[in-house]
């Protein structure tokens, strides 16, 4: 009684502790807790406490008990993280190192890694599950249980060498501390909820759905706990035991086995021994089985019958007249020899032999034994079956007659011995051959089994100690029961911890999405009133309902006139004018759709963001009709509209797919394909959202181009797109289409196919691109012929004809680096090599060189100051007269060099002002400089003529 009162004791002081920070924060405003040193105080203090636990252990039965991780779970729930963290730390260090002077080294890791983790153990759940706010006390009575069946479970994981060992600890110290270290983190939570003025009732009037679920999951979890618990442990109990009787009976089985085995090489080889005998001339069998030991001998001949035998009765006895005998007839086949089990004969059921035979050059010889003389073979064999047999690591084999005495006993002991008197031969008398029995013998408790042999002269038993066959059993139950209420406290954090977060998203989501509601989408209807909260949600969100009612009775009626518009409206959303840019040389741009309805989801658009970039698209959105047209126009505006901001068309799929997913209670989605191209580089950059890959012809040939497609747009939220790139040269086709094109399907519901698609592009060479698209028209429809037309077909045709040369001008190259002064040299290197493929003079090679080190200095040092970004530094070349132009781009923040003030060069070094000397050589070196802030980039040219 006392150490359970010392166990108290140790249980409350964590408690106190809790109360006076508490009451200290309190007076200074959450100043202690919300502080660094605060917590680190709180931490320190509470480690104290949890080595006070460690020192204040309560001997009993063997083993030591304390609460010593009550300290950082208080810690960590109550008063944050890093304190709980601190706490643990403490502990779990202390305890490590007090072996030193006298703490059990038994449990040494066990301890000092579960005081460590139940520090970050209540750190974690009060940030994640407790949104940094203290748990309810019936929260924290669970959690802190948990966490000491963790510490329990984890003396068997660390120490399974010595599991019994392990086991005797763990019964002495499961309830205890488990009750100690859970009540006093719980009265710590009822203690500081009562010092918070925190009202507690258990009516279900006005509870909120976070305590609701709360409540309710800890009901069914600890139900579910109790009910899978009992039932493990029966199994459990059961498995042991039918364990234990597969043992017992396979070690007796074994041991049979052995004997039989014997038995059945003596009869052989006493057969053989005949069969030579006869064959050598010897036609006494009574002489031959006398020399041979065997108890009967039967001469057969080829067909079967007895011809001569021991037993005068036997001849003329056919061997087809009876199962028994039949087995016998392998032996005029393919068989040399066989043995057959002792049975009943068929010439009489009411004797038992056991028979060998060997086959003969006509017929086949067999010998017998009767019982005695199988019990006089067993005899000579039992003395040492049971010899360096073991059952388990202290059980036994025991080989008795049927009178009790013993024949043979593992390690020799006891031959000799009676057991008619004994528990276990009066039991097993009294019992079924393998049935498992509890007996006490030699004074000790044993679970045997006993077995006869076959002719019944015979027992063999097996004999497990009963300590040593409940021990894995306990073992198993206390680990099985550790485990699940582990496994248990773990689905009831995560089911908890999800439902939590999905409610509360839910109701973020759909107070979002209340103004789009109200302007039409009618597909959410809540009615849920077990809770206050949704009880709020489900009024505003009927109220919305009936207001937008209104409109639909008036919209229904307008619809039908209205569906005859819809497509003029569509087709006039979509570029139809051909040729879409006719002063334009260095490309030839068409598209044409065929809707399968009035409307469709099909779309395509192509526009110019700036003179030299055209972008192209084409999407399929799911479903069609209305629906999808409505859908169509969204995805079209949304797409275009990112396109504009100059942004990557991977983040303009990025962005769009999250936008397009906001209010997209339907569940539809878009493939697309879209590219941006540099009309005077040829360089496409692109992103798929689930489309088919286009046809790209390039050196004369159409191929399909491959590529890695991302998901569909409005799929799924939070989904990146991957930025793709593809050269174009001059000549090159680009064909994008949509599936109406490849799943076209005829009367026989063939589709018409990729492949039939390339061979048609592949065909012929096209005047245009206008010819390709109505080429390949012509050819669905020439393979769908009378079935309908299913789904909407859309294509767009691009080709690249090269760069206008305006002004005799071409672009040559150009390269991106990060606009640091590390990047100098790359840049030099870039720049001198185009400049030797046009022979430049070394002098204006020299001019250039200087200049762009002036120029590029100045975008790494100003540009982004003080992060980095890209610079392109792109040179092209003007024909007639030779010339070279170099342009300098970035991203930063407008700084025109050109503007500075030019320094006084009549001025000495010493009197003129530091700058604006470099820029001036540049302009004096250079025929041309240049410099604009256009859509966000700062770009300076400059010209040397060559």
């Amino acid at each position: 009684m006392d150490s359970y009162l010392k166990l108290a004791i140790a249980a409350l002081i964590p408690v106190v502790a809790a109360a006076v920070f508490y009451k200290i924060d309190n007076v200074k405003q959450g100043k202690l807790t919300s502080s660094k040193g605060g917590q680190v105080i709180i931490g320190i203090v509470f480690g104290a406490i949890a080595v006070l636990g460690t020192e204040w252990g309560i001997p009993l039965e063997g083993a030591v008990v304390n609460c010593r991780d009550a300290a950082p779970l208080i810690a960590g729930f109550f008063f944050g993280g890093p304190a709980g963290i601190i706490a643990g730390t403490i502990g779990g260090v202390e305890r490590w190192i007090a072996v030193a002077w006298g703490v059990g080294k038994f449990t040494r890791l066990a301890c000092s890694v579960s005081t460590f983790l139940s520090g970050i153990y209540a750190a974690f759940f009060r940030k994640y599950m407790f949104d940094n706010k203290k748990p309810g006390w019936g929260m924290a009575f669970m959690f802190a249980g948990s966490m000491e069946v963790f510490h329990l479970n984890m003396v068997f994981v660390t120490n399974l060498a010595q599991v019994e060992k392990a086991l005797r600890v763990c019964k002495v110290c499961t309830m205890p501390m488990v009750i100690a270290v859970a009540c006093s983190v719980g009265l710590a939570g009822l203690v500081l909820a009562f010092m918070s003025d925190e009202k507690f009732s258990f009516e279900q009037k006005n509870r909120g759905i976070s305590q609701t679920i709360q409540r309710w999951l800890m009901v069914l979890v600890v139900v579910a706990f109790l009910i899978t618990n009992l039932f493990m442990q029966q199994v459990q109990i059961n498995l042991n035991r039918t364990s234990i009787s597969d043992n017992l009976s396979q070690e007796i089985d074994d041991a049979i086995k052995e004997v039989k085995d014997h038995v059945d090489s003596a009869l052989l080889d006493s057969t053989l021994q005949a069969k030579d005998l006869y064959q050598g001339g010897e036609r006494d069998l009574y002489k031959i089985a006398k020399a041979v030991g065997v108890s009967e001998i039967n001469i057969a001949d080829s067909k079967g019958i007895i011809t001569e035998t021991t037993e005068p009765d036997y001849v003329g006895f056919d061997f087809h007249s009876g199962a028994q005998a039949r087995q016998f007839l392998v032996l005029l086949g393919n068989a040399a020899t066989m043995v057959q089990d002792y049975q009943s004969i068929t010439y009489s059921e009411d004797v038992k032999m056991k028979y060998a035979g060997a086959a003969l050059d006509t017929g086949f010889i067999q010998c017998g034994y009767d019982v005695s003389k199988i019990d006089e073979v067993l005899s000579a064999l039992l003395a040492s079956v049971a010899d360096n047999r073991h059952v388990g690591n202290k059980g036994f084999i025991i080989v008795s007659s049927k009178t009790g005495a013993v024949v043979s006993m593992s390690g020799h002991q006891g031959v000799g011995l009676k057991l008619l008197d004994t528990e276990l031969f009066k039991t097993f008398m009294n019992s079924e051959d393998g049935e498992v029995m509890d007996v006490v013998y030699d004074k000790v408790e044993y679970l045997a089994m006993g077995k006869h042999t076959e002719t019944g002269a015979f027992i063999v038993f097996s004999l497990l100690p009963k300590s040593e066959a409940v021990l894995s059993r306990e073992v198993a139950l206390y680990i099985n029961s550790y485990m699940q209420v582990l496994i248990f406290s773990i689905l009831f954090a995560l089911i908890y911890f999800l439902i939590k977060r999905v409610v509360v998203r839910n109701i973020d989501k759909v107070n979002d999405n209340l103004s789009e509601i109200t302007g039409g989408n009618l597909n959410v209807q809540v009615n849920v009133r077990e809770t206050s909260e949704f009880a709020s949600l489900s009024d505003d969100i009927n109220s919305t309902v009936d207001t937008l009612k209104h409109y639909i009775d008036e919209a229904a009626a307008r619809i039908d006139k209205e569906l005859e518009f819809a497509k003029s409206i569509q087709s006039s959303a979509l570029p139809s004018v051909f040729p879409a840019f006719p002063k334009r040389k260095d490309f030839d741009i068409y598209a044409r759709m065929d809707t399968a309805k009035e409307v469709g989801g099909d779309f395509y658009d192509f526009y110019m963001t700036n003179n030299d970039t055209l972008n192209f698209l084409i999407a399929d959105v799911s479903g069609k009709g209305i629906p999808a047209a409505l859908f169509m126009m969204r995805a079209k505006v949304q797409l275009k509209t990112l396109t504009e901001t100059d942004i990557p068309i991977s983040e303009v799929f990025t962005v769009g797919n999250a936008n397009l997913c906001e209010g997209n209670d339907a569940g539809m989605f878009v493939t697309a394909w879209q590219g941006s191209i540099d009309l005077k580089t040829g360089h496409v950059g692109f992103a798929n959202a689930g489309h088919n890959p286009p046809l790209v012809k390039h050196n004369g040939k159409f191929e399909y181009l491959k590529s890695r497609p991302g998901l569909v747009l409005a799929g799924m939220e939070g989904l990146r797109y991957r930025y793709q790139e593809l050269q174009m040269d001059p000549g090159d086709i680009i064909y994008l289409y949509t599936d109406g094109v490849t799943e076209a399907t005829d009367a026989h519901d063939e589709l018409y196919g990729e492949e039939r698609l390339l061979n048609l592009l592949n065909s012929r060479d096209f005047r245009d691109v206008k010819e390709l698209c109505d080429a390949v028209k012509a050819d669905v429809d020439l393979f769908v012929g009378e079935a309908p037309q299913f789904d909407d077909i859309t294509m767009v045709a691009l080709r690249y004809d090269g760069p206008d040369n305006n002004g005799g001008i071409k672009l040559m190259k150009e390269i991106t680096v990060d606009a640091k002064i590390d990047s100098m040299n790359e840049v030099l290197a870039f720049v001198d090599a185009e400049l030797e493929a046009l022979d430049c003079p070394m002098k204006a090679q020299a001019q250039i060189d200087v200049a762009i080190d002036e120029l590029f200095s100045n975008i790494a040092f100003y540009a982004y100051h003080p992060d980095t970004g890209p610079a392109t530094v792109r040179v092209e070349v003007e024909e007639d007269p030779l010339a070279v132009i170099i342009t300098f781009l970035d991203n930063g923040m407008p700084y025109d060099p050109l503007s500075a003030k030019e320094p006084d060069t009549t001025l000495s070094a010493e009197d003129r002002p530091v700058g604006g000397l470099g820029v001036l050589i540049v302009k004096k070196s250079m025929d041309d400089v240049s410099y604009e802030y256009k859509d966000g980039q700062n770009i300076l040219k400059i010209k040397k003529n060559l």
